[in-house]
């Protein structure tokens, strides 16, 4: 719906003040815009999809924008560029970069430095024509996240906030509430747009995993390139991308064969030329030209709309002088990866023109197992609205028209149409069927004004209802092709991660494998050691040998422990899992922290944590487990004492529990962060943690299908999330 919704992206408003005055003199010299177009991603975007509408042809087969306007007519230019949308309305005060979550101004300045850093790799290595492409690559890169805060602000800032608050990739957190990312927005948006095929690829591709991309696929290099000049703007924090994931700029330099003395000077460069592009753009604006902008604006759109309102007279009268031309209009417009819904809007528009007829409406069913319904409402004004609606009891295709064509009255279908909204007057209406292998693949509803001769409007209806179902058909199945093949982009962004598990679980491996080796060698020479040190500490009379045979001893204990952590760590038990309230759990690893401190009493804040919820876990592991958590939040504090807080959550149908425990210590830095769930990692100074703590209870988590997450800021302390099955 996003995409259907967005018929363009929009423009700052600094953007604008610069270019609208200049056009409003019809004699202006549109190539002196063409700096400003290819650096602004929404008139790149329109300037690429008027190329492809007027078929311009383009030397060694490269599309560029600079390219496109002095191929494109003038008034073609000026018309798209003058009616382009401005972002949001606003006043003499307006500033977009304040108090938002995602700033556009700074979005801008990093969709500007992937643009530049993407040109100057580009020119390392890929072929002379390919740099201006990879500019308009990097600046479109991102245009998945410029429809979602166009279309949905409010929701992508949360969006933005959560990834901020999570140290996640923003493109996680869309799919996590949305099912889908910006990548596979931008790419169905590129191919609505008709954008340049190795563009769209990078658009879509540029976050997969480098190394996973084969250098056969078209546009693989490209997206390789994208991905690094991404990474690049984000290590030099120009701009803010949204995304706040650890960037890793070594790997995907590698991989494309660029070494670490060419990156960096890359990333010398960036700033002086991210600024000049801004510049030339008016980004440094702030609220002074919000008027001028405004005023510009209407009279801008006036135009737009005046045109608008002309050309659709024109095609008016061509096709009411043309009548079944309309044919051949839907053959030649015939695209590829256009969605079925739309082949079936579009056909019923030129249709309702061409016969003069009422509201009418196209729809399908949808869905896996037929349970909805996708239609297309054209009203008397032809404008279209497109929805889907979930069927349960009503038929959706009238058993007159299921295997067969005819012209049939539409006075029993009343209850579908009514979860379409659709006005109409069931007294002259008639449905006709779309076949396709010989069944109904959609239906055509409408309401009938002109007088015609049933029989007659009849037999044309089936010569086009035909064609159009062959249509049809092959635009559902090319959806399906796309579907496929986004879950397998969808796999190949998760294949970096599992890369990451298997070496860990490899890394686990091994260590099981030292432990077991470790405790066999060593425990019983230490256990000797010890003896013997005892047996000397009896028998000796001198306090300072007994001293020191005394710290021998306490050395071969701690060794000891050492290893018997180690074991305990890489060859756990099997977990012996029960049905268990969620505060009895708690209250287990309260007491135990109590005791491992020595306090008589934990300052904890328990805050929502329902009698009914019970866990099915190994109630030892999992004890063990928060145990350990709520102890590193004591040991955040410099007094050890805490305060801690602990959250529950748990909705109805879920199959977790979810706690959050949050201290206000010290916080852990970045790095810390990272590293924080490795065995025998501490940052504390040497001799004072083994750091096993946390990597136990990840490990004893996982055991029991539970989960650990961890979000930390340096100065302001740390929150855990424990995520526990229901029973």
């Amino acid at each position: 719906m996003i995409i259907r919704q967005l018929p363009s992206l929009a423009t700052l408003p600094e953007v604008a003040a610069g270019f609208l005055p200049n056009l409003l003199d019809q004699q202006a010299d549109i190539s002196k815009l063409a700096d400003i177009i290819q650096a602004d991603p929404a008139l790149t975007a329109r300037i690429f999809s008027l190329a492809h509408d007027h078929g311009v042809r383009f030397a060694h087969d490269v599309p560029s924008v600079s390219e496109a306007v002095s191929k494109l007519p003038d008034p073609v230019v000026r018309d798209a560029v003058l009616s382009v949308k401005v972002f949001q309305a606003f006043d003499a005060d307006y500033d977009p970069d304040s108090g938002r979550v995602f700033p556009r101004k700074r979005f801008a300045m990093h969709s500007l430095a992937t643009a530049c850093a993407a040109r100057k790799i580009a020119e390392i290595v890929m072929p002379e024509e390919k740099a201006e492409q990879a500019f308009s690559a990097g600046l479109l890169h991102d245009i998945g996240k410029l429809a979602l805060c166009q279309a949905m602000p409010k929701s992508f800032d949360k969006m933005v906030e959560q990834a901020r608050e999570e140290h996640k990739s923003l493109g996680a957190v869309e799919m996590q509430n949305l099912g889908l990312d910006h990548m596979i927005i931008g790419k169905r948006l590129a191919e609505k747009w008709h954008l340049p095929a190795e563009i769209a690829f990078a658009i879509w591709m540029h976050h997969s995993d480098a190394e996973a991309l084969s250098d056969e696929l078209a546009g693989a290099k490209m997206a390789q390139v994208v991905n690094l000049a991404d990474s690049i703007a984000r290590h030099c924090e120009i701009g803010l991308s949204g995304s706040f994931d650890p960037v890793d700029i070594d790997d995907a330099a590698r991989t494309i064969g660029l070494s670490a003395e060419q990156v960096e000077m890359i990333a010398a460069s960036l700033k002086e030329e991210v600024a000049q592009k801004a510049s030339l753009l008016g980004l440094e604006m702030t609220g002074g030209p919000a008027a001028y902008c405004e005023m510009m604006q209407e009279t801008a759109a006036d135009l737009a709309k005046n045109n608008t309102t002309l050309s659709s007279h024109n095609r008016k009268l061509e096709a009411d002088a043309v009548g079944m031309s309309f044919i051949r209009e839907m053959l030649a417009g015939a695209e590829p990866g256009k969605p079925a819904i739309e082949i079936g809007a579009e056909f019923v528009k030129k249709f309702q023109r061409a016969y003069h007829t009422g509201p009418a409406c196209f729809y399908m069913p949808c869905g896996e197992d037929g349970d909805c319904v996708e239609a297309a409402v054209v009203d008397d004004h032809g404008n279209v609205h497109i929805t889907v609606v979930p069927v349960t009891e009503q038929r959706v295709i009238p058993e007159q028209i299921e295997s067969e064509f005819a012209l049939v009255p539409a006075n029993r279908m009343s209850d579908l149409l009514e979860l379409f909204d659709m006005q109409i007057d069931f007294t002259g209406s008639f449905a006709v069927p779309f076949m396709a292998g010989g069944r109904a693949a959609a239906v055509m509803v409408f309401e009938q004004r002109m007088p015609v001769e049933s029989r007659m409007l009849a037999e044309r209806l089936e010569v086009l209802t035909s064609v159009v179902g062959s249509m049809l058909a092959g635009a559902r199945a090319l959806e399906e092709q796309s579907t496929l093949a986004e879950r397998f982009a969808s796999v190949l962004n998760s294949l970096k991660e599992s890369r990451e598990e298997l070496t860990q679980a490899r890394s686990l491996a091994g260590i099981a494998e030292m432990a077991a080796g470790a405790a066999h060698e060593l425990n019983n020479p230490l256990a000797v050691i010890s003896g013997r040190a005892q047996l000397l500490v009896e028998a000796e009379t001198d306090e300072n040998k007994k001293q020191m045979l005394s710290q021998i001893r306490q050395r071969t204990d701690e060794m000891a422990h050492i290893v018997n952590d180690l074991m305990s760590f890489a060859k756990p038990r099997e977990p012996e899992k029960v049905r268990i309230p969620v505060m009895d759990l708690i209250d287990s690893a309260v007491k135990k922290t109590q005791v491992k401190h020595g306090l008589e009493e934990l300052q904890i804040d328990y805050s929502n944590i329902q009698p009914e919820w019970q866990v099915n876990v190994d109630s030892e592991q999992v004890v063990t487990a928060i145990a350990n958590v709520m102890s590193n939040a004591l040991e955040a504090y410099d007094g050890g004492e805490g305060p801690i807080w602990l959250f529950g959550s748990s909705k109805k149908g879920e199959q977790f529990v979810v706690l959050q425990i949050r201290d206000q210590g010290r916080g852990m830095s970045q790095r810390t962060l990272s590293k924080a769930v490795q065995p025998f990692f501490s940052d504390k100074p040497a001799g004072r943690q083994r750091g096993m703590g946390l990597a136990q209870s990840q490990r004893l988590l996982r055991l029991n299908n539970a989960t650990l997450t961890i979000s930390s800021k340096q100065g302001e302390g740390t929150s855990v999330t424990v995520r526990l099955p229901r029973a």
